[in-house]
């Protein structure tokens, strides 16, 4: 697996180790042809946390590289919590230690060429004190020796009496860690499927030159845990338990000019059981990298997909675990290989798009103020939560970049014109929540879940800080021309209100409370410009005919009270109630109240009223008219459903337009 952290992880050693220091170690741990010293400090350096299977590959990796065909891994080990009863051999019919073999082997951080590192075998001193060889080569010469901490690159050698046929086995014994980390490591099973994973594209070209290959893995185990899968057991690898596996060949020329094809090995079929691996190819070794996840992996589909080619040469860390690659390449291997397993995917499983494409759409359509920016990008099943946050980090990204830029190019108008387009269609979208939840109100919710969804309870709002309080106040409800507020008191005394509008506030009832007052003017500057009062009064669904009229006489009374302001510090009022209509207020409503066009039921009625004082004293002789409007829930929410889906509409029709000439992102 590669991400920053391998990059990170990788600059660290750099900087540790540079090229220098790495020629002093070499210069330390070699003299001639011979490991004289520093083996353990090479060990904590190039193998700081490796895994126990790396033992494992890389023996077969040798034997492979001896001209190996059969291998043969033999574990014994009395239980899982005696670690120190652990021994591996592992003997194959490979070419044997030759000299030229054995001098390669003693020459650590010497490489025979850009695929070996030189260091593989100190994986084996990691985990185990001693290491004794022994192999016959040259048809009847004999060579043994021990590896270990003091290894000096000296053996001893032997003439055979007779030809034998070339070998070489090693021993693996004194497990000098504290314990096994895993079950799996002395799994047979486990150790298969480890093997064939990371060496499938070695094996996959022994098959394609017909070279038959058998690996056997035998575990002799004393006390055995069949529930965990520690027990004896054979089992085997030849080239009968590779995949057939398909080719497909990729030209891209910006990731490197010079090694610019790339090939996929994939094979992809029906299972029980859903999965896929990918993995990029290095050294004949696969490298897994994390592409997918498991959830988006659609049933009963397995796959595995390797991208091979010659850039990737060489490029992997010392202990062979992690790939050396830097950002831009990263970013571009990674968009090139997850398009490519996309389409193989797709063409075998057309469902994979049709899905995918239902989910665009759900998202296009739940956020189409981000439609352009969601990526077209996916392996299997789109995940919407990432979709959606790549989504908004472009967004985000093209903000910064208009707001950063010191003047707009033609460009850059077009993209802030686009980007303004976007945040609004986020605003609407916000209110269609809104009304959703206004809709949803049932008779068991209380009054103030409806008077909070409004404008909040016991607050005051100022055209002043307009835009901190656009997503908690939705007085736009009622009317779009309600945004234009001066001031908005919800849940506040009337006094307040008064004194909001002018000074002779100790004329107001301190018991008066209306649920919701909106001040409006066309000069805020101005305190003695004259303004206009909403007044909104609500009640809970579920009330009788008795209770529902209460919001009559209640708007009547703020009414007769702020008329005794009409004229000289309010131009205009506008009372409104919010209420659940039944069939005897209909009755009573038609006898006074003319019915509105609205999608739920509105009626209005102008009255005349005098104007009174705190204690219910008539001021003057003169009577002023007022107009109120009493709305249904239904109205209330269906009314600005129908002006939002208004805005919308004009905003994604503009959006799509916009995103249609933009570049795949």
């Amino acid at each position: 697996m590669y991400n920053d952290k391998t990059i990170e992880n990788q600059q660290n050693f750099k900087n540790r180790v540079t090229l220098n220091d790495t020629v002093l170690l070499y210069n330390a741990i070699t003299k001639g042809n011979t490991m004289e010293i520093g083996i353990t400090e090479a060990i904590q350096h190039f193998f700081s946390n490796p895994s126990f299977e790396l033992i494992y590959s890389e023996a077969l990796a040798n034997a492979l590289d001896a001209g190996a065909r059969n291998i043969t891994i033999s574990l014994s080990i009395k239980s899982f919590t005696e670690p120190e009863t652990l021994e591996i051999i592992i003997k194959d019919d490979g070419e044997g230690f030759t000299d030229n073999n054995f001098n390669k082997f003693s020459e650590l951080l010497k490489k025979s060429d850009g695929s070996h590192k030189g260091l593989g075998r100190l994986i084996y001193l990691k985990y185990f004190s001693k290491i004794e060889i022994e192999s016959v080569y040259d048809r009847n010469k004999y060579r043994s020796f021990t590896f270990d901490n003091s290894f000096k690159g000296l053996s001893e050698t032997k003439q055979l009496d007779a030809e034998e046929k070339s070998y070489s086995k090693l021993t693996f014994k004194i497990f000098s860690n504290q314990k096994l980390k895993a079950y799996e490591n002395v799994n047979a099973i486990s150790i298969k499927e480890y093997l064939l994973k990371n060496f499938l594209p070695r094996f996959f070209a022994l098959k394609k030159n017909d070279e038959t290959f058998c690996i056997t893995i035998d575990t002799d185990v004393t006390d055995q845990n069949t529930e965990k899968g520690f027990i004896s057991d054979t089992q085997t690898i030849t080239e009968n338990d590779l995949p057939e596996l398909k080719e497909k060949v990729i030209k891209n020329e910006s990731i490197d000019f010079f090694d610019d094809t790339f090939s996929i090995l994939y094979n992809v079929e029906e299972s029980y059981t859903k999965k896929i691996s990918t993995a990029i190819c290095v050294d004949q070794r696969a490298i897994e990298i994390p592409l997918l996840k498991a959830e988006k992996i659609p049933e009963k589909i397995s796959g595995i997909f390797l991208l091979t080619s010659k850039f990737f040469d060489s490029r992997v860390d010392d202990s062979r675990q992690e790939l050396i690659l830097d950002n831009y390449q990263k970013t571009l291997i990674d968009d090139m290989f997850t398009e490519q397993i996309s389409e193989i995917l797709n063409d075998a499983y057309p469902e994979i798009e049709e899905e995918n494409k239902k989910t665009s759409e759900k998202l296009s359509a739940r956020y189409p103020h981000l439609e352009g920016y969601f990526s077209k990008k996916s392996v299997c099943l789109l995940d919407e939560n990432k979709t959606l946050d790549d989504a908004q980090n472009k967004f985000f990204k093209e903000q910064k970049e208009i707001l950063g830029a010191s003047k707009l190019n033609d460009e850059l108008y077009e993209k802030s014109f686009n980007h303004a387009t976007r945040v609004l269609t986020e605003y609407i979208l916000y209110r269609n929540i809104i009304i959703e939840r206004l809709k949803n109100i049932t008779g068991d919710e209380k009054e103030a879940k409806i008077h909070n969804l409004i404008v909040p309870m016991q607050q005051t709002l100022s055209a002043h800080n307009f835009i901190n309080d656009i997503y908690s106040n939705n007085a736009w409800i009622l009317d779009d021309k309600y945004m234009g507020y001066q001031t908005i008191l919800s849940d506040e005394n009337i006094k307040k209100l008064i004194e909001v509008i002018s000074d002779d506030s100790e004329k107001a009832a301190d018991d008066l409370r209306p649920d919701i007052a909106l001040v409006f003017s066309d000069d805020i500057e101005n305190s003695n410009h004259p303004v206009d009062v909403v007044i909104v009064e609500l009640k809970r669904k579920g009330l009788d005919l008795i209770d529902n009229s209460v919001v009559i006489t209640q708007l009547e009374q703020r009414a007769r009270r702020l008329l005794g302001y009409y004229q000289n510090k309010i131009q205009r009022m506008f009372f409104f109630g919010i209420v659940e209509f039944d069939k005897e207020l209909r009755i009573k409503l038609n006898e006074e109240w003319t019915p509105l066009y609205s999608g739920g039921e509105s009626y209005y009625r102008t009255s005349n009223y005098y104007p009174i004082d705190k204690d219910m004293n008539q001021i003057g002789d003169k009577k002023y008219p007022v107009t109120f409007n009493l709305l249904s829930f239904d109205a209330l929410w269906k009314d600005a459903k129908l002006r939002n889906e208004t805005f919308l509409k004009i905003l994604r029709d503009s959006i799509l337009r916009y995103s249609e000439n933009m570049p795949n992102k």
